[in-house]
């Protein structure tokens, strides 16, 4: 039978380190040293020597806050950079997370269920190229003026390009992906997906080499330069690497609602948060595999 896997619950230590998040951490700890050199300012009194004018001569000692002279603007200005710094980095990280697709835990089964039947296609690409010099006028100012300058530069042009496919028909494949379970015990699981190949016997591994070999040397020579590619995918399979699976995606838990999130980064609280959904989110590395050399390891 074929091997199961299942999302692995991280500890609160291992949240930590698999998203950190230093940089909003930094800033919100930033932030509230600000804070505190405010409430310093607000609360703690020294003693000033001042020269009283009415009296010639005379001085007078009273009590005053060590920021009485415009200096408590120095926080101030510091901690509305901060805020707008943070505010701008909580909105790269949202909108890093919201473009994730959300599905429903029975989907991504379904979808599993599509990356083991697909039929896999490894595939090589040359493009051969070279180099043309060529010329163009820039301008640039010194001074105030205004002047024009030739610059050299150099264009890349593709003159060949060449694609093939492992042929395997003779040596055959098989998924041995392993049994994807126990999504639905967790509130929400994030998924990501890899496709690799291995081979069963020497000979489908050896006809790999072979073609291989064979067509990158057919198209070496074309040009100066020859650019190689190669990668498998999956036919008639919209592969997506990342996604969030949810056992309802329209009642996420409380911890992935946008309005959650903004309302705790207003009050510099989304660092905890995210602490929070890291802690609370199961993680899966789910490898599609596929063997070749099936009928000849039979």
């Amino acid at each position: 039978s074929a091997q199961q896997q299942r999302p692995l619950k991280q500890s609160l230590s291992g949240s930590l380190c698999r998203e950190s998040h230093w940089k909003c951490l930094v800033l919100t700890l930033l932030m509230y040293g600000c804070f505190g050199v405010l409430g310093w300012c607000s609360l703690y009194r020294v003693t000033v020597l001042a020269a009283d004018s009415s009296y010639f001569g005379e001085a007078r000692l009273y009590h005053d806050s060590p920021c009485s002279n415009g200096y408590v603007y120095i926080p101030l200005a510091f901690l509305a950079m901060l805020y707008v710094v943070y505010l701008v980095e909580c909105w790269h990280c949202h909108s890093k997370g919201a473009a994730l697709p959300r599905v429903e835990i029975s989907a991504v089964y379904e979808r599993v269920q599509r990356l083991q039947q697909a039929t896999p296609c490894i595939w090589w690409k040359a493009i051969s190229y070279h180099y043309i010099r060529r010329t163009r006028q820039v301008t640039r100012y010194r001074n105030g003026d205004a002047y024009t300058t030739t610059q050299v530069y150099h264009e890349r042009v593709n003159t060949h390009l060449a694609a093939s496919e492992f042929d395997y028909a003779r040596h055959g494949v098989k998924d041995v992906s392993k049994e994807l379970l126990g999504l639905h015990d967790y509130p929400a699981t994030r998924l990501r997906f890899t496709k690799c190949f291995s081979f069963a016997g020497a000979q489908a591994e050896t006809a790999y080499l072979t073609q291989r070999a064979r067509f990158f040397a057919d198209n070496e020579g074309l040009d100066d330069y020859m650019e190689a590619r190669e990668g498998m995918h999956l036919k008639n399979v919209d592969f997506r690497e990342h996604m969030v699976a949810f056992p309802d995606p329209a009642r996420a838990p409380w911890y992935t609602r946008r309005r959650v999130f903004w309302g705790a980064s207003f009050l510099l609280l989304s660092w905890p948060l995210r602490v929070v959904a890291e802690y609370r989110t199961a993680y899966v590395h789910y490898h599609v595999e596929k063997l070749f050399g099936l009928d000849e390891g039979a």
